[in-house]
């Protein structure tokens, strides 16, 4: 058996293992890596009690939630076959709370790790919203929503809660005296978790992740008129792609962004309805492929049957590829992932 495919095992039968290990609500833990060694692949192990619980996650990528039972645990962090470089803390979870761990620096001098109690700091049902983590050594001053205020200052080491618009949004703050802003995208029912930390020259450097605790189809179903997805999902809609996916079962779909559905419908590509569901199930697979795992894989098989190809090495976008379509991002969802990508797998559009 592959070693990575033995390690993707190990963790299924931990998170299993943490889950039952309380009879009562566990608490939900995901790790953002942003830790580094010099000159070593920005990849860690993380281990929790002595349990490998995460394997090869890459810098900047966040992991998945994992049930963990309620108490003191010990959290270690190693970047991959350098068992020197590591770090740890302790944890203290309570049972049904939601948190996310940044472990951030450099293991040569200093390690520190971020911990969010996010339990109430997450979407409602109907929209989006962002934690900023200040990671830099200086307050977050005037965090701004498209140049209105919104919060006066994020202390070092702290991190603030936004309520994000529907339509597209800049957030902007202050480090030091140096500004920075980043352009979102809207996302319906969709929580980012925003890291700002400190380049080595000095400039603020925004990292950032999406997820939501809806499923695929519940996803799907609920996005509004200016969302991302929201092109694709009108078209989801006219076929029972959605009612073949089980909220029990991970999927991973690689779906269009709007712009690309926008310059079909410009040309009159989009199939009729009867030949949507299979142009559709050609960008599905039946497994949970979030960013931290997906390289490890250079096929795929889709739900219609048909095989992909992944590129991860250098592309003419610059982006991650397949089937030649340039993969821009993701959404982690509760039974899988949405990866937007910039056309669509089938050469026959």
């Amino acid at each position: 058996m592959p070693q990575k495919t033995l390690y993707l095992l190990v963790i299924l039968l931990l998170s299993i293992t943490f889950v039952q290990a309380q009879s009562d609500d566990p608490a939900q833990l995901r790790v953002m890596q942003l830790s580094y060694l010099p000159d070593i692949s920005a990849m860690i192990d993380i281990v929790l009690d002595d349990a490998l619980i995460f394997a090869d996650v890459g810098w900047p990528f966040a992991t998945d939630y994992i049930g963990i039972a309620a108490g003191d645990h010990i959290l270690t962090t190693a970047i991959v076959d350098q068992p020197d470089a590591s770090a740890s803390t302790v944890l203290t979870l309570e049972a049904g709370h939601s948190y996310s761990v940044i472990v951030d620096g450099e293991y040569s001098q200093e390690v520190a790790f971020v911990v969010l109690d996010e339990t109430e700091l997450r979407a409602d049902a109907e929209g989006s919203s962002a934690i900023i983590v200040n990671l830099t050594e200086q307050p977050i001053s005037n965090v701004t929503v498209n140049d209105a205020p919104v919060l006066s200052e994020i202390p070092a080491d702290g991190y603030g809660f936004l309520v994000l618009p529907s339509t597209e949004a800049t957030i902007g703050g202050m480090v030091g005296g140096l500004a920075y802003s980043e352009v979102f995208t809207p996302h319906a029912n969709t929580d980012f978790l925003i890291a700002v930390r400190s380049m080595p020259s000095g400039e603020p450097q925004i990292i950032y992740h999406r997820s939501s605790r809806l499923t695929i189809a519940e996803y799907m179903q609920s996005i509004h008129e200016d969302a991302q997805f929201a092109r694709v999902a009108a078209l989801i809609a006219q076929t029972d792609l959605l009612d073949t996916l089980s909220p029990d079962e991970h999927y991973t779909l690689f779906l269009p962004v709007n712009g690309v559905v926008d310059d079909l419908i410009a040309a009159n590509l989009i199939p009729d309805a009867a030949q949507l569901g299979d142009l559709f199930a050609t960008h599905v697979t039946a497994q949970n492929l979030p960013p931290y795992t997906l390289p490890q894989f250079e096929v795929l098989t889709m739900l219609a049957g048909n095989t992909v190809s992944l590129n991860f090495g250098a592309t003419d976008s610059s982006y991650w590829e397949i089937e030649g379509v340039p993969i821009l991002w993701d959404v982690r969802l509760a039974n899988g992932v949405i990866y937007g990508i910039d056309g669509v797998l089938n050469a026959a559009l």
